[in-house]
């Protein structure tokens, strides 16, 4: 059954393909460059041939999965893997073809032929761009609609996971740590360990004790109880749960604790485990309620004669309500309209870096880009706010220098493209979170107007400043 899937999606995929060249489309001369550069890319296999790839591999999904595991699991597993796939391979088709494309015909001598006699250099890269745009959509659909139908055999009839709803996770509000709660603590602390605190920088103390403050506004302290305020404006649903994973320390990783819940004027006693998600419903009496307060108590460990102090919410997903809100298919199909939108900036940029660079380095230089908007590079490996309060005259010298100038920049380049990291939702949506309209207009407007339009604007540009000769003048 999953081969034959694959091979109806490949069908359709090359059935769009084929619509898109041949049928009579109004648009002048980027049409015609778009169904220029999709007849090459057909002719040369690289549709044919990716979308085979594309489609086997989510018909092998189904045999990683375990037959002893849940089904909501199986589920997750399947979407989580799928949307990955999927991501992978459409990302790295959007950087081929289009840099691929152009590099070939400037290597070649073919542009002088197109910007002279037949396109015009203006309607060259908007052209190759939307066509590598509708190749990468006719493959995104059947890919989507294989993996829905994938996850319909996981569950136990098609109705349930159309059904299926996702979830709104709300946060608490945590108390934030001004600038003279750092002042004072500060202060405090140059009272208590003047040789240690007045050796740092002003800049670096400051951080420190930021750190120090926020992870504290983060703690439930034994015996003291906490308020924690959930706002959802449009109102608690059935079935909505309080999910929470504390951190009891490096000392206490394998104790148990308890925690007492005041919800709705009734309490309850709840074991935890050190960094292990639990889930408590949420009582009928907060149904429809925009503003929930939860009474929380530390208790301490749940052995005798082991004491914890207190435990920490670490990170933003320690402590959260799941809300119901809207269905799992709706939240897939924006997370893939946000694919697309990001494989139209890689074929963008692809064809940016190809008017200056020749494939090979165009290639490379797309890789480092992937590399960058995941987090890599050196951003952060020499960060030092955590570390000792002594100073190390090794910082001083011109390679450690030189190598925190890298990590500064590194780390402005992860910054600046952290709109790309936040648009990429496929955990999300395998986890069962929803993916709102607002992330979609977001990315849309962010990277599907503002870096596309710049990419082709001064490809376009660095296009226009060239002079292409013929194969022969080469």
């Amino acid at each position: 059954m999953p081969f034959l899937m694959a091979t109806l999606a490949w069908v359709t995929m090359g059935l769009a393909v084929q619509l898109a060249i041949r049928a009579p489309l109004p648009g002048g001369a980027v049409v015609a460059v778009s169904r220029t550069l999709l007849a090459e890319i057909w002719r040369r296999g690289v549709l044919p041939v990716c979308g085979a790839i594309l489609f086997l591999g989510l018909a092998l999904l189904p045999w990683i999965l375990e037959d002893s595991s849940e089904e909501s699991s199986q589920l997750q597993t399947l979407l989580d893997y799928g949307q990955v796939w999927i991501s992978s391979v459409l990302l790295l088709l959007s950087m081929w073809i289009t840099s691929g494309s152009l590099s070939d015909e400037i290597v070649t001598g073919r542009m002088r032929v197109l910007v002279v006699h037949r396109y015009g250099k203006s309607a060259l890269l908007p052209g190759k761009w939307l066509g590598s745009l509708w190749a990468i959509l006719a493959l995104l659909v059947p890919a989507t609609a294989m993996l829905w139908i994938l996850c319909g055999q996981v569950v136990e009839s098609s109705t349930d996971l159309f059904g299926e709803p996702a979830v709104a996770l709300v946060s608490p509000e945590i108390m934030e740590v001004t600038r003279e709660d750092v002042e004072i603590y500060l202060a405090l602390q140059m009272l208590e360990d003047p040789a240690g605190w007045g050796v740092l920088e002003r800049d670096k103390a400051i951080r420190i004790a930021r750190s120090r403050l926020d992870r504290w506004s983060r703690s439930l302290v034994q015996g003291v109880p906490m308020d924690y305020h959930f706002h959802y404006p449009a109102g608690l649903s059935e079935g909505a749960v309080l999910e929470f994973r504390p951190s009891l320390g490096r000392l206490h990783r394998s104790e148990r604790a308890r925690i007492r819940l005041h919800l709705a004027g009734k309490s309850r006693d709840v074991v935890l485990r050190n960094s292990v998600r639990s889930q408590i419903e949420m009582p009928d009496e907060f149904v429809g309620m925009t503003d929930v307060v939860v009474t929380m108590e530390f208790l301490g460990a749940v052995s005798e004669g082991i004491r914890i102090p207190s435990l920490n919410w670490s990170g933003l997903d320690a402590l959260q309500l799941r809300v119901r809100e809207d269905s799992l298919l709706s939240s897939l199909i924006r997370s893939q309209l946000l694919l697309w939108i990001r494989c139209g900036f890689v074929a963008a940029l692809g064809l940016l870096v190809s008017t200056f660079l020749g494939l090979p380095v165009a290639t490379l230089l797309m890789l480092c880009f992937f590399i960058a908007a995941a987090g890599g590079g050196f951003a952060g490996a020499f960060d030092d706010s955590h570390g000792g309060s002594h100073h190390d005259p090794r910082d001083q010298e011109p390679s450690r220098v030189l190598i925190d100038l890298l990590a500064s920049g590194g780390e402005w380049v992860v910054s600046f493209l952290g709109d790309w990291s936040r648009h990429v939702t496929g955990s999300r949506v395998a986890a069962g979170e929803n993916v709102k309209v607002s992330e979609l207009y977001s990315g849309f407007t962010t990277i599907g107007l503002i870096w596309v339009g710049v990419a082709l604007l001064l490809g376009s540009w660095l296009n226009s400043r060239k002079e292409h000769g013929l194969g022969v003048d080469r």
